[in-house]
Formats: structure tokens, C-alpha cells, sequence
């Protein structure tokens, strides 16, 4: 977390404003903490931005103004209508809310994605962002999300996930009985959540299954 603006507020009277200099260290327990009152901030803009309809979310038949942020710890998905003048309002309320908060949004790390996939308004609004084009399916949570079917292609890196942890437990000297305890307790766990969501492929399965009776 970033220095800041800061105030303190001392038997009811608010202080002036001062500037912080010194953030936490990295794993702080307080970092998320202190994350949550920056994240909050963007979020309580975001709501002004809607009732002041300068910010038009999707699905609006929903939600009222529509739905426009996604947010879950450091992730943070921006939904909004196909509209420039929507769009531009954005851009200012993410920079008034850097110039406000301190944090800074890395837009090069920020992807643009549309519903669409027009290439022409994708490389547009990128430009607008200065940020990438992103491609479906995008992968939230660390699961895959697709207006359209997930294909088999896009589990890979769930099988590459499971093949690089056995990596070191190959090593060991371990009985049966270990083998069989690590496969249960932490093998098996990582298709778990993926598959709590979607069917996976039955080749993807045969993938997993392979991997594990090769393992034991």
C-alpha cells in the first residue's frame, strides 16, 4: 500500500489532512485491512458514478444502473455499456480516485475485453486505457469465465498445475500410505473448487487420474 493522504479524527473534530510516508511491509497482517479501506473508497465512486448516471453498468434489466464493479481482494473487474462518454467518465473517476486514495492503478497489467470482440472498439477503448486487449475466456478467481462453452485447451494449465506440485514429491521416500495421504489431502483439493463450478471435460479427468496413478 501506497503513502497517502491521510487525517485523524480526534474527539470529533477532524485534524488537517497530512501525508503519509511510510507504508507497511509486504504480508503485514494490516495490509489487507488497510487494502480494504482504499478498495471501499473506489467502490463508494463507482455507486456515486451510477446515481448520478455517469457510469452505465451491463445487464441493467438486473441491477439497477447495471453492474459495474467486480470485486474480490486484489481483483477487480470494471463492467461497462459500449458508450464513450461512459467510458471517459470512468477514466476521470479512476484517476480521482488515485489522486485521492494514493494507490495507483497499473493499466499495464489491466486488460480491455468486450462481449463483442470487436477488434476495431477493443483497440479503441485499449488506447483510451492504455492498457492491453485481452481475449475469452478470462479467468476470475482462478477459474475460467466464458460467455460461450470453456474447450478442453483451456483446463490445461489446471493439468500443468497438478503435474509441477508432484514435482517435489518425487523426490521423496515416501510409503504408500504417505503417497496416498498427499494425493487426498492436497492433490485431489486443487481440481475440487474448478470442479464445484463446471463439469470438466472427461479428457481433462483422464489427464488428472493419470497424473495421480502415476504418482501412487
Amino acid at each position: 500500500m501506497t503513502s497517502g493522504t491521510l487525517s485523524v479524527k480526534v474527539n470529533d473534530m477532524l485534524g488537517p489532512y497530512f501525508k503519509g510516508g511510510k507504508g507497511v511491509r509486504q504480508g503485514d497482517p494490516l495490509s489487507p485491512l488497510l487494502f480494504n479501506l482504499a478498495a471501499n473508497a473506489l467502490a463508494k465512486m463507482v455507486q456515486l458514478g451510477q446515481k448520478s448516471q455517469m457510469i452505465q453498468g451491463l445487464i441493467p434489466e438486473y441491477f439497477e444502473g447495471g453492474l459495474v464493479l467486480l470485486q474480490y481482494a486484489d481483483d477487480t473487474i470494471l463492467c461497462i455499456q459500449d458508450d464513450i462518454e461512459t467510458t471517459l467518465n470512468l477514466k476521470l473517476l479512476l484517476y480521482l480516485y488515485e489522486s485521492m486514495s494514493g494507490p495507483k492503478i497499473n493499466f499495464n497489467k489491466s486488460e480491455v475485453i468486450m462481449i463483442s470482440q470487436d477488434s476495431e472498439k477493443s483497440l479503441r477503448y485499449a488506447e483510451m486505457f492504455n492498457c492491453a486487449i485481452g481475449s475469452r475466456p478470462i479467468k476470475y478467481l482462478g477459474v475460467p469465465v466464458s460467455g460461450n462453452g470453456i474447450q478442453n485447451s483451456n483446463w490445461l494449465p489446471l493439468v500443468e498445475k497438478i503435474s509441477k506440485r508432484l514435482d517435489g514429491w518425487k523426490g521423496g521416500a515416501l510409503s504408500l500410505g504417505g503417497r496416498l495421504s498427499l494425493l487426498n489431502a492436497c492433490l485431489s483439493s486443487i481440481p475440487i473448487y474448478s470442479m464445484s463450478m463446471y463439469l470438466l471435460p472427461k479428457s481433462i479427468l483422464e489427464k488428472i487420474d493419470s497424473i495421480r496413478k502415476r504418482f501412487f
